[in-house]
């Protein structure tokens, strides 16, 4: 009785995320640990694959989106007018993969192979083409097997089909060639996105999720045991290929998760010139809600306790 009372009071809220993998780290410890109920929501998180996700989210079935910056791009230069409100990570947190019996040893190796990716122009497609240029690996003399989801990348690496793929860990049945991640490769992979007409509307809803969110965010970087459950319990993961996962991720959460321009510059730059011209990352990036925490002394009274 008391529960139906309590729970009638909490505003719903509706948030969808696409890869199944570590990067929803935080939003499952926030869920898990009460956070967003803590402050009025009843927020319920929803997986949804390949394109529908964010179809979702610019269509207004979902309140609010976890995904990494690509895609979101992608949509507001197809209409959409969805806004980033807060990052998880301004670094590319992605791991390239071989079969454990492959040769390929170093990213250079890679050089006129193929390589498992997801749809063209996704973060696992833009992240490898940027690392593969740093190794001075150009787009030419590779090959992008372009995949639905993550879990069809590794049904094709595993017979063969690719020297590769690119997806965040954990993978226990594959040998990590590189942990992007120890790179710090400017690039918004995860990020808390919402359409700009529902911010109007509902500003309030949104921050307090973002309160929820960044208590989250202090609480993965502190206590790996508690984002371990988590990743075990969501992703259906034993203990070592959580904690595994885990180590990717907490070089690279942001402690006072600000969206920077850098990071969705780095997308607009694998963009064709003349569909980005006009735009700047700013056109983008809402940081007004985490600014207001901080000013506040929300970031501040969290992290002194």
């Amino acid at each position: 009785e008391l529960a139906a009372q309590s729970s009638a009071r909490k505003t719903p809220v509706r948030i969808i995320y696409s890869a199944l993998t570590a990067s929803n780290g935080p939003v499952w410890v926030a869920a898990d640990q009460g956070f967003f109920e803590k402050y009025g929501l009843d927020v319920q998180i929803v997986h949804g694959r390949g394109a529908s996700p964010i179809q979702a989210l610019a269509g207004g079935t979902v309140e609010l989106g976890h995904f990494a910056g690509a895609s979101v791009i992608q949509a507001n230069l197809s209409g959409g007018d969805l806004v980033f409100v807060a990052a998880q990570t301004n670094y590319v947190v992605l791991s390239i993969w071989t079969r454990k019996d492959s040769p390929i040893r170093t990213l250079a190796d890679l050089a006129g192979r193929s390589i498992g990716v997801s749809a063209p122009g996704s973060a696992t497609h833009t992240t490898t083409r940027a690392a593969l240029r740093k190794a001075g690996v150009a787009d030419k003399d590779m090959k992008f097997v372009h995949h639905g989801a993550l879990p069809e990348i590794f049904v094709s690496l595993d017979k063969g089909l690719v020297d590769a793929g690119v997806a965040s860990a954990p993978r226990p049945a594959f040998r990590e060639l590189v942990d992007l991640a120890t790179q710090r490769i400017p690039f918004l992979q995860g990020a808390i996105i919402v359409n700009r007409n529902y911010l109007l509307r509902e500003r309030p809803v949104v921050l307090n999720f973002l309160k929820g969110f960044v208590e989250a965010m202090k609480l993965v970087r502190e206590k790996p045991e508690v984002v371990t459950a988590s990743l075990m319990k969501h992703l259906r993961i034993p203990p070592d290929i959580a904690r595994s996962a885990y180590r990717s991720f907490v070089n690279v959460w942001e402690e006072v998760p600000y969206v920077k321009a850098e990071s969705v510059q780095a997308i607009l730059d694998f963009l064709p010139k003349e569909q980005v011209k006009d735009i700047t990352p700013e056109k983008y990036i809402d940081n007004s809600l985490i600014r207001e925490l901080e000013t506040s002394g929300f970031v501040k009274n969290l992290y002194r306790r």
